[in-house]
C-alpha cells in the first residue's frame, strides 16, 4: 500500500463515515480539521483524515517526508502538544502555509497516546478565528480525549480493515522513521527553566530524581487510579506498584497524604509521565 492507496480507498473512499464521525467536534469545538495515527514498532501505519483535500495535498507536496510525528514509537511519550511544536522550522512553516491555503487552519494540538508496542496520536485544528480548541484542551481535555475514544469506536471496522493492509513506515517514508530525535509532549527544558524562574524549580528538580515508572504510577495516581488498577494498565503487580510509590514517597520525604497532591502538580504541569 502506498500513499495515493491510501488516500484513495481509505480517506477519500470513506469519507463521508469519516466526516460523520467527527461532526460533533465541528459543530461544538469548532474543530476544522482532525486526523488519527496509529503506528507500531515495527512501523506499521494506519491513518485517517476528515479532509480528503488535505490529504491529497500532504501526499502531492510530499510533507511525509519531514514529518517528524512518522517515527518509531520509543520517540514518543504520552501527553498534548501543538502540532507544531515539533520537527525543523522550515517544515513547520510549510504546514502553517499549507494548513490556512487549504483549510483556514488556526490552533492545532495532538494528544499523544504511547501504550506498550504501539502509540497513537489523535490531531485537532481550529478555525482561525476561533478560540474553543485552545479553551477546552486549556481546561477541559477529557472532551477531546473522549472523543478520540469515540472516533476509534465508529472507525473500528475501517481501521482494521486499513491495518490488516497497512505499509510500514521505513517502506512509506524511508530511514527517517528511526530519527532518534524525541517528540516533545513535556515541557521543553526552556519551560523547565521558566518554573525554576517563578518558583517552581522544586517540581522540576524532583521530577528528574523519578524513573520511568514511577512517573507512570505518579501519573495514574493523579487521575485517580488505585494501585491494584495502576497495576493492570502498566502490567505490574500491585505490590510492584505500591513499592513505586514508597519510593517516590521516601525519594520526596513526603507523607502519604501528600502524595496525591503532588502528583496532580506534577501532572497540571506536564511533568509526568
Amino acid at each position: 500500500m502506498n500513499w495515493q492507496t491510501i488516500v484513495q480507498d481509505f480517506i477519500i473512499k470513506h469519507s463521508d463515515q469519516i466526516r460523520k464521525a467527527t461532526q460533533p467536534v465541528r459543530d461544538h469545538l469548532d474543530v476544522a480539521y482532525f486526523t488519527y495515527h496509529r503506528i507500531n514498532i515495527d512501523g506499521k501505519y494506519t491513518v485517517l483524515v476528515d479532509r480528503p483535500d488535505w490529504a491529497e495535498r500532504y501526499v502531492e507536496q510530499k510533507l511525509y517526508l519531514e514529518d517528524p510525528y512518522l517515527r518509531h514509537p520509543d520517540q514518543y511519550q504520552s501527553g498534548m502538544c501543538a502540532m507544531l511544536s515539533n520537527g525543523p522550522e522550515e517544515y513547520r512553516k510549510k504546514i502553517l502555509r499549507e494548513g490556512k491555503d487549504i483549510m483556514d487552519m488556526g490552533d492545532s494540538l495532538f494528544i499523544v497516546e504511547k501504550t506498550g508496542p504501539y502509540v497513537e496520536f489523535f490531531g485537532f485544528a481550529s478555525k482561525t478565528d476561533s478560540y474553543k480548541l485552545s479553551d477546552i484542551a486549556r481546561n477541559h481535555p477529557l472532551y477531546l480525549k473522549a472523543f478520540a475514544t469515540h472516533f476509534k469506536r465508529k472507525m473500528k471496522n475501517i481501521l482494521q480493515s486499513m491495518e490488516e493492509g497497512a505499509s510500514t513506515l521505513p517502506e512509506l517514508k524511508g530511514n527517517d522513521f528511526y530519527n532518534n530525535e524525541p517528540i516533545h509532549t513535556n515541557p521543553t527544558e526552556e519551560l523547565k527553566k521558566y518554573l525554576k524562574e517563578i518558583g517552581l524549580g522544586n517540581l522540576v528538580d524532583f521530577a528528574r530524581l523519578l524513573s520511568s515508572q514511577e512517573k507512570k504510577c505518579l501519573f495514574h495516581l493523579a487521575e485517580g487510579k488505585t494501585a491494584k488498577e495502576t497495576a493492570t494498565l502498566l502490567r505490574l503487580s500491585s505490590r510492584t506498584v505500591e513499592s513505586y510509590l514508597e519510593h517516590i514517597k521516601n525519594k520526596g520525604k513526603i507523607r502519604a497524604f501528600e502524595l496525591f497532591d503532588l502528583a496532580k502538580e506534577l501532572k497540571q504541569f506536564g511533568l509526568i509521565p
